[in-house]
């Protein structure tokens, strides 16, 4: 069971919107001893479900919608146009493929920052099912730790990532021994 707070944050509302919702039975909660509202993970699933479908209806609902997520680590990366050559390169991807773009997303910063705006409206935007799939160059390019991390969360809402490129594991060289 989740309290109000969680829900609104998994909604991209405010807490007042998800009352109000619940008022008008347009969710359903459950409430605790000292009157507090929860919600189950299944009905916040059917109501995020039930959105989803309403907002596609004008699209078909077989076409996948991508999203692409760059990251540089400084402003000198930017200005050199490596910002730039990572989206063209996931968007040259999606072109060849056919894949619909709905959503750009782009970071300055380390990978270890938690403050990347792009980052979290990305992970905002898949938990409201806005798209079906993240296109990244590289895992670091989402994240420099725990990119499994976020790859199950972002599972959770049904969304998978395709990395284009692996990252080339660096040879550790060996220690000899002088005898």
């Amino acid at each position: 069971m989740l309290a109000i707070g969680m829900a609104a944050q998994m909604f991209g509302v405010c807490i007042k919107t998800v009352r109000h919702w619940d008022k008008q039975s347009k969710i359903k909660s459950f409430r605790t001893i000292g009157n507090h509202r929860r919600f189950t993970i299944q009905e916040i699933k059917r109501v995020l479900t039930r959105s989803n479908e309403k907002e596609s209806m004008s699209v078909d609902s077989s076409l996948k919608r991508y999203a692409l997520y760059g990251r540089v680590s400084s402003h000198k990366q930017k200005k050199r146009g490596d910002l730039d050559g990572q989206i063209n390169a996931l968007e040259h991807y999606c072109r060849e493929k056919n894949y619909i773009i709905s959503h750009i997303y782009k970071d300055i910063g380390s990978g270890l920052n938690t403050k990347r705006k792009g980052f979290w409206s990305l992970i905002r935007d898949a938990k409201k099912g806005k798209f079906s799939t993240v296109v990244i160059n590289f895992k670091d390019r989402l994240t420099r730790f725990g990119f499994r991390y976020v790859e199950e969360y972002l599972g959770e809402f049904n969304v998978k990532i395709i990395a284009l490129n692996k990252l080339e594991e660096k040879a550790i060289p060996s220690i000899q021994r002088k005898v």
